[in-house]
């Protein structure tokens, strides 16, 4: 009797050791999703690019160009292609820009410089608003609007600071995606994601 309660003490400890420190496995199948954190921690806002492959990736979507920063001055870019993933009905390969500011006048001459470099292009605008907080520029190639997917698009937005917490990142479906981030709340932040459909 005494060596059961022994044992029965003994395995308590155990799992409450082992419940305290964390150290619990799980296994998946190979076709399961599993969890990966999309949060960047303590990364510094031109220490991201590893952190944005991993959202993507985490997402379902295949990174065709790994995502790289380059930075002058205070101006912070990070730049990868992505492709869509199996639950996309249309699939569209995206090259993403998005480029980090703190100066607003940097910020503003960016996203119009974005806007320029894709009518300079033959992307012609379809819907745009600059209201404050909402900020976003769509166009469409040759033309102002198409239901077609096959026609190339893109959709440039700026954000302005604080009022994501976090990175936004170009997805599927004219929605985001997002890096959970603090480090990046002080700055502009203006997305360029231009989309050609994937057959």
């Amino acid at each position: 009797m005494k060596q059961m309660r022994l044992v029965l003490c003994i395995t308590t400890l155990a799992v409450l050791v082992i419940s305290i420190c964390g150290c619990t496995t799980s296994t998946t199948s190979p076709n399961q999703a599993t969890s990966v954190p999309v949060s960047s921690g303590n990364l510094a806002a031109d220490n991201l690019a590893g952190a944005i492959n991993m959202v993507y990736t985490a997402k379902g979507y295949t990174v065709n160009t790994p995502f790289a920063v380059t930075q002058k001055g205070d101006t912070i870019t990070y730049h990868g292609v992505v492709t869509d993933g199996e639950k996309s009905a249309i699939p569209y390969k995206r090259n993403i820009t998005v480029v980090l500011t703190k100066e607003r006048a940097t910020a503003l001459a960016t996203y119009d410089a974005s806007i320029a470099t894709q009518k300079s292009n033959n992307y012609k605008e379809s819907i745009a608003s600059n209201s404050s907080g909402l900020i976003y520029w769509y166009g469409y190639l040759g033309t102002t609007n198409s239901s077609n997917p096959a026609t190339p698009k893109v959709h440039i937005s700026m954000y302005e600071p604080t009022a994501y917490i976090g990175l936004m990142l170009g997805g599927a479906s004219n929605t985001n995606e997002y890096l959970d981030n603090a480090n990046v709340d002080d700055y502009y932040q203006i997305l360029t994601n231009q989309q050609t459909v994937v057959r």
